[in-house]
């Protein structure tokens, strides 16, 4: 069986050679005189790669490792800068400086005259002189001349009741005296 397969594969049909039996023939023959031309294959490629180089596309090269990817290198740039900045430390300003080296103490409250006056009012159970500052307060709250809210209010009902008025085919004059 390995005699037929042999035979067969001999007498394949090639083109240009005729059969696959010439085709080997050939080939031996000239792989016998490669060796005088070794000499030659650095120049050969040397030159095939000058001329034939700078036609190959740059995304294949890139592909197959033989030059570096410029986008891949500023990605990379770009994250190593992002990192830098994230693990950089903070630099404040010298009063946010002091004021997170002070925040965990406690804050000194001194004691104004209106509540030393307030204490001494509590104890005794007197509030009349917090009247006299409501009322002034309340007299600096209510503006005179300006409406009050609810004034407002009663206007603006008002004027959506003239809105809503009409001649819905009756005398607006007759309801008037029936009332």
């Amino acid at each position: 069986m390995a005699a037929s397969l042999a035979r067969l594969l001999n007498t394949m049909p090639l083109p240009l050679f005729g059969s696959a039996r010439t085709a080997a023939a050939f080939t031996i023959a000239k792989a016998r005189a490669l060796p005088r031309f070794a000499g030659w294959a650095l120049p050969l490629a040397t030159g095939a790669l000058w001329f034939v180089w700078p036609a190959v596309d740059e995304q294949w090269k890139i592909d197959m490792g033989i030059k570096a990817d410029p986008e891949a290198a500023a990605k990379a740039a770009a994250a190593a800068e992002e990192e830098a900045k994230k693990s950089a430390p903070v630099q404040l300003s010298a009063e946010a400086t002091k004021k997170v080296e002070t925040a965990y103490k406690a804050h000194v409250v001194e004691e104004t005259d209106d509540d030393k006056l307030l204490a001494e009012a509590a104890k005794k159970g007197d509030f009349s002189f917090l009247e006299d500052k409501w009322e002034a307060f309340n007299e600096k709250a209510i503006k005179p001349g300006e409406d009050d809210d609810d004034e407002e209010e009663e206007n603006d009902e008002e004027d959506d009741d003239d809105e809503g008025e009409g001649d819905e085919g009756g005398d607006d004059d007759d309801d008037d005296d029936d009332e």
